[in-house]
């Protein structure tokens, strides 16, 4: 199917013919996120616009006739592609502005197609730094900040995305243009909230709307002071190149322990102690991958068993300071703890992995080494809570995982998650990646099922494990873990997209879901 001519030549007049296009060699790119995904429908067309007013205008023709839309800028989320016909793609590619760094008053306002590659560098000169979604250096900072989760490594010393959301301009489902906090009164960019309810909640809320809830044109977000250094050095070239920080200001460490109980008693001293940037249990074979060079190379290092003897339960510390003194003090406190709870250093020889790659916690530049093996990789859980809540959620991980590893249809791995302190341990973030081959012949069933399992084990028990993002299915079946959200989130969506048409979720036009 392809768009009426009047549609078409409507859309065109907004972004003029040399940022439409509706060829099917370019449709073909935008139909899946990766060869783990299933093939999407065919957009029927693809517009680059390059200001707000475009945006606005592309979106009431769609609300004019009936044409869903969807905006994208890297396009690493599967609710970024088509899931119905009549659907139209804005890539926001263009849009990518870094308007303002604002130095004294601490804030950067930035446009959709701005990358983290692009923005933190530029702060970084100006010793100024920001919370880096630990998606690698092509992520979209304004999706991070607005419609995605933007978890990170650092929110131990930092905090989530949406805490440092300031002032948005946003186009609302319908099409209107909505400035909020100080920017709504007219007096800058430097304040998220303003006289009346914040409308934070309804643009982000935790997890995001996945470009359910409008297109976000241009955001403010906080900053905070850099510790340095102003540009990250590389020695060597790609693969073998080596990112090294300072060590009077920036050290990382990796200890082991022989129980999850552990790992959670020390993570929750550290965050009493109020130390550590980022204090997180990794993943295992995720960071094997993120440090080999080569899909033998993992295989040589996963088979020889050294990451699950050394990092089955590990604690991962980044200590960064202002002095050299107080370095000496926070690593004397750093290794009492770890002592007091049982914890000694991983091999040497994975400590010189995590030292000779400090981008780590700059920015994750080789993120997509995790794809290296050619087969499929999922998310799960994805959820916050308190520490000890989320470590009994991760204790469970590895039972839930075991029929799947046992009939040979996941890596077996099922150490591979990830739980990150934030806000000096007061909460934490669980994220479970699992990895299956390609090659057995049921693997399209794989990630659901693997999901579906996770997610009766989770609701029968009664734990906060799961962000359901935009779908009604997971949305219904965890809604009474969450205080009946999935209510509250259809009747916003109703409200706010009454046509149904912002990368609307396969049941937002069904008038009654319950």
């Amino acid at each position: 199917m392809s768009l009426p001519r009047h549609i078409y030549q409507a859309l065109e007049s907004v972004v003029g013919p040399e940022y439409i296009s509706d060829a099917p060699h370019i449709m073909a790119g935008y139909r899946r996120s990766g060869p783990h995904a299933p093939l999407s429908p065919r957009p029927e067309a693809v517009l680059l616009p390059a200001t707000s007013e475009e945006v606005q205008a592309i979106v009431k023709i769609c609300n004019r006739y009936d044409l869903a839309y969807i905006a994208t800028v890297s396009g690493l989320s599967l609710q970024a592609y088509p899931d119905r016909p009549s659907t139209i793609v804005l890539h926001l590619k263009r849009m990518n502005r870094i308007v303002e760094i604002n130095e004294t008053d601490r804030y950067a306002v930035i446009e959709p197609g701005v990358r983290h590659g692009q923005l933190k560098p530029e702060l970084m000169k100006r010793g100024l730094t920001y919370a880096v979604a630990s998606v690698g250096p092509g992520g979209s900072v304004l999706a991070n900040f607005t419609v995605t989760s933007g978890d990170h490594h650092n929110q131990n010393g930092l905090s989530r995305t949406n805490r440092y959301l300031l002032g948005v301009e946003w186009v609302t489902p319908t099409g209107d243009i909505v400035r909020t906090g100080s920017l709504g009164a007219g007096a800058g960019w430097f304040c998220p909230e303003g006289p009346g309810p914040s409308l934070r909640g309804l643009i982000k809320g935790y997890y995001g709307s996945f470009g359910g809830m409008g297109i976000i044109t241009r955001i403010a977000i906080g900053l905070d002071a850099s510790r340095g250094p102003e540009v990250m050095s590389a020695d060597g070239r790609v693969p073998k190149n080596k990112f090294r920080l300072p060590r009077d200001r920036h050290r990382a460490f990796i200890f082991k322990f022989p129980d999850l109980d552990k790992v959670r008693d020390a993570m929750l001293e550290v965050g009493k102690a109020e130390i550590g940037h980022s204090v997180i249990k990794f993943f295992n074979a995720t960071y094997a991958l993120l440090n080999t060079e080569s899909a033998n190379d993992f295989w040589q290092l996963w088979d020889s068993g050294l990451f699950q003897r050394e990092l089955s339960k590990p604690l991962y510390v980044y200590l960064t300071t202002w002095s050299e003194e107080e370095m000496e003090y926070e690593e004397r406190v750093l290794r009492e703890i770890v002592a007091e709870n049982g914890g000694e250093p991983v091999d040497g020889r994975i400590q010189q992995i995590l030292d000779d790659n400090m981008d780590f916690y700059i920015i994750v530049s080789f993120l997509q080494r995790t794809l290296r093996l050619g087969g499929g990789w999922a998310p799960n859980k994805l959820s916050a809570d308190s520490i000890t809540h989320m470590f009994e959620v991760g204790k469970a991980i590895p039972p839930m995982l075991e029929e799947f590893i046992d009939d040979g249809r996941l890596l077996n791995a099922p150490d591979n998650f990830q739980i990150s302190a934030m806000e000096y341990a007061h909460m934490a973030h669980i994220e479970l990646l699992f990895i299956w081959d390609f090659g057995a012949p049921d693997w399209p069933s794989i990630p659901a099922d693997v999901m579906t399992k996770s997610a009766a084990d989770d609701i029968a028990a009664g734990r906060h494990a799961a962000m359901p993002g935009r779908d009604p299915v997971a949305m219904r079946r965890d809604g009474p873990l969450y205080s009946g959200f999935d209510r509250w989130a259809f009747a916003i969506k109703d409200a706010f997209d009454p046509n149904a048409v912002s990368n609307p979720s396969p049941e937002d036009r069904v008038a009654e879901r319950f």
